[in-house]
């Protein structure tokens, strides 16, 4: 059964051009106003942030400056959550060319080094690739916020992006310039929050994930529906029950699995093959 939301006729009609990033149909429900993102719904399924309206609140500084995230010392070491995420490709692709788009620190990467990948991060901040290149030579650190334009076509066996795809003005021009780079049967493999979630279903707009950076929202059917916009098809769907594996306490685990299958998973983890020209 479809969701209801309460619909503020006054701000839809004004604001009725307020068109999809990715099918470019005028949106149908305002959901509704969280921080400084304005919520819709469109048809396509896709929940987004009104561009117009939208302001990037790290626009001004770099997203690893110590008075955003906490301090990190280095070298680092992958984590149990950066393992999963790796075993994950292995499902699909077990060795070649990795490409950890919007990698962050690099931690995802290391762990696709330690597996057998030619590893390599495309990330905007200065300081991550400054630290990154330092002290983890044989990881490629590449500085963009877009698939670079002299990166060969069909270069690169597989393509992740952990938690970048929510934070994308425009995603599908995104999705296409890694389609662009991907060889003929390649993976992107994708991780988002899913808004299709039971928990953010009775949070409402109080969910955790729904936070100022954040300008899409995607559940299985609209990320699926995101991906074939830019020539990729499905081929497997994850559900983790929180952002990041407990090592105090692995044994949760299998129960956080069990509320997965019961519809309470929270992270959206989803692989797509790029096809054929």
């Amino acid at each position: 059964m479809g969701e209801s939301y309460a619909v503020d006729t006054t701000f839809t009609t004004m604001n009725s051009s307020t068109s999809c990033p990715v099918c470019s149909h005028s949106a149908s429900v305002f959901i509704g106003c969280s921080g400084v993102c304005s919520l819709w719904r469109c048809r396509c399924g896709l929940v987004f942030a009104d561009r117009a309206l939208w302001t990037d609140p790290y626009a001004a500084s770099d997203y690893y400056d110590p008075a955003h995230q906490p301090v990190e010392s280095y070298p680092l070491n992958p984590t149990a959550t950066d393992h999963d995420r790796i075993r994950s490709v292995t499902r699909h692709i077990t060795s070649g060319r990795l490409l950890d788009y919007g990698g962050g620190l690099g931690r995802t990467a290391l762990a696709a080094h330690q597996a057998g990948f030619e590893a390599s991060v495309l990330e905007d901040s200065q300081k991550a690739i400054a630290d990154g290149s330092r002290h983890h030579p044989k990881i490629t650190w590449i500085r963009g916020k877009e698939m670079p334009e002299d990166m060969p076509d069909a270069s690169v066996d597989v393509i992740t992006l952990f938690h970048v795809l929510e934070h994308l003005l425009d995603p599908v021009r995104v999705l296409r310039g890694i389609h662009r780079v991907l060889r003929p049967g390649g993976i992107v493999l994708i991780e988002v929050p899913n808004w299709g979630s039971h928990l953010r279903r009775l949070r409402g707009l109080k969910w955790q994930y729904v936070l100022d950076h954040h300008v899409n929202h995607f559940d299985q059917n609209s990320l699926a529906f995101t991906l074939r916009s830019a020539g990729f098809r499905l081929a497997s769907v994850e559900y983790r029950r929180t952002f990041a594996i407990n090592e105090v306490s692995p044994w949760k685990e299998p129960l956080k699995q069990l509320l997965c299958h019961l519809g309470f998973g929270e992270i959206l983890r989803a692989a797509f093959i790029k096809e054929s020209a």
